[in-house]
C-alpha cells in the first residue's frame, strides 16, 4: 500500500511543474515531442517493456495493455505501469536559458534500483546521448568520520529526481541488497544552464518520507 502511495506522490510532484511557453529559442520542444524521437530502450529495464507499435499506441490513445500516460505538461510526461501503477517511467526536460538547448532525462521510478538516460537536444533539434553528472563518493552520504562495514559494497546510481537528478546509493553484502543508515542526500539541481550538486541532510532525519 505504501509503495502505491509513494508512486502516486512521485507522479503528482513530477507533473506539478510550471508550464513553459514554447518559443522560437527552443523550437517548441516538448516532453511528448522528444519522447516521440527517443528510442524506447529505457523500457527494457521494466518488466512490461515497450515495443515500437505500443509506443505509438501509447502516444495516440494514452494507454496500452501495460502502460498509461499518468500525467503530462510541456516539460514532463509520466507513464505508469498497469494494472497496479506501482512503477513508472518519466521524462523531464531541463531547458537551457543560455543557448536554447534542452537536456531530457528519462528514467524509471518505483523500483529498488533505478535506471536513467540523459539526452541533449540542441536548438536545431539534433539529439545526442550525454553523460550523467559524476557519481558522488559514498562518503558524502555517510557523513563525517563514518565508514561502511567491511562486508558491504556500495553502488551509486544517478536517477530522475524532483527538481533535477538524484544520486541513489545501493548497498550490497553476501546476502544481497542491504540497508545502511544515511546522513546526507545528494542531488543535482538544474540551474537553468547546468546541473549543480547539492548535499543536504537525509530526509528521514527531518521527519520527511523519501
Amino acid at each position: 500500500m505504501w509503495k502505491y502511495m509513494r508512486i502516486a506522490a512521485l507522479l503528482a510532484l513530477l507533473t506539478i511543474v510550471p508550464l513553459t511557453t514554447a518559443d522560437a529559442e527552443d523550437n517548441g520542444m516538448t516532453a511528448r515531442g522528444i519522447f516521440t524521437q527517443l528510442p524506447a530502450s529505457i523500457f527494457e529495464n521494466t518488466a512490461e517493456g515497450l515495443s515500437d507499435a505500443d509506443k505509438q499506441q501509447l502516444l495516440t490513445e494514452g494507454h496500452t495493455e501495460f502502460w498509461e500516460i499518468a500525467g503530462e505538461t510541456e516539460d514532463v510526461i509520466v507513464f505508469a505501469a498497469l494494472p497496479f501503477r506501482d512503477s513508472a517511467v518519466a521524462l523531464r526536460l531541463f531547458r537551457n536559458t543560455a543557448d536554447g538547448s534542452v537536456e531530457a532525462a528519462i528514467g524509471t521510478l518505483g523500483g529498488p534500483i533505478c535506471t536513467m538516460e540523459l539526452w541533449r537536444v540542441d536548438a536545431s533539434g539534433r539529439m545526442v546521448p550525454i553523460d550523467t553528472p559524476p557519481e558522488p563518493d559514498i562518503k558524502e552520504f555517510l557523513g563525517q568520520g563514518r565508514k561502511l562495514p567491511p562486508d558491504v559494497n556500495p553502488t551509486v546510481l544517478i536517477c530522475l529526481g524532483l527538481g533535477g537528478l538524484k544520486a541513489e546509493p545501493v548497498f550490497w553484502n553476501s546476502s544481497g541488497m542491504t540497508q545502511v543508515p544515511l546522513a546526507n542526500d545528494v542531488s543535482f539541481q538544474w540551474t537553468g544552464k547546468s546541473f549543480e550538486k547539492q548535499v543536504s541532510p537525509h530526509k528521514e532525519q527531518t521527519g520527511e518520507r523519501p
